[in-house]
């Protein structure tokens, strides 16, 4: 039996201030001000891609994709249907990541301006309710181990986690195949 873990939002670093102006300020999470919130339109997939999108320069509205944007997403469906929207010279990839420690690698490369990341996530091992989530990645604060979270969800809006609460949350089985959870990475070059 797993013990249950309390919500991260009881933490002192989720939404601390000062962590979150620190968050705000690096170079990749200058690039999605303003966030888009999801709404009744489009949820969370199609939503965190158009932040993606629309922080490398592409103007977009909250659905980019093809299809209707109010649908339950895999981590796979979301980099598929971003990839065809994605600007010359960028291409994504999922990743089902073995280890934390494999996980901080992909985190570093948040920060940098070549690279943009969607998590997918259960919110359950994080806040003790709710299911699968996506939201981009602002970057990471390396010295606290502390990933951004853009929540798309209005409701949480952008949070701070650990690296290994993040790493637990996207641990889970997802709905698609048996799968895990994940990593959406968008890379140019």
């Amino acid at each position: 039996m797993l013990r249950s873990l309390p919500s991260i939002s009881a933490g002192q670093s989720y939404q601390h201030r000062g962590l979150l102006e620190q968050a705000w300020a690096l170079p990749v999470a200058r690039r999605y001000a303003p966030l888009l919130s999801q709404n009744v339109t489009s949820i969370c997939g199609p939503t965190s891609a158009a932040n993606v999108l629309r922080s490398v320069g592409v103007s977009t509205g909250r659905n980019p994709f093809r299809r209707f944007g109010v649908r339950p997403m895999s981590l796979d469906e979301v980099v598929e249907e971003t990839a065809e929207v994605l600007p010359a010279g960028w291409r994504g990839s999922a990743l089902r990541l073995p280890s934390l420690g494999a996980l901080r690698v992909q985190l570093r490369l948040s920060n940098a301006l070549e690279y943009r990341f969607i998590t997918n996530f259960s919110r359950a091992p994080l806040f003790g309710r709710g299911g699968g989530h996506h939201s981009p990645l602002g970057g990471y604060l390396e010295e606290e181990d502390l990933a951004f979270v853009l929540d798309v969800n209005a409701g949480y809006g952008p949070w701070l986690v650990s690296a290994e609460r993040l790493f637990d949350a996207m641990n889970t089985g997802g709905w698609s195949g048996g799968l895990t959870r994940g990593l959406a990475r968008f890379e140019l070059g």
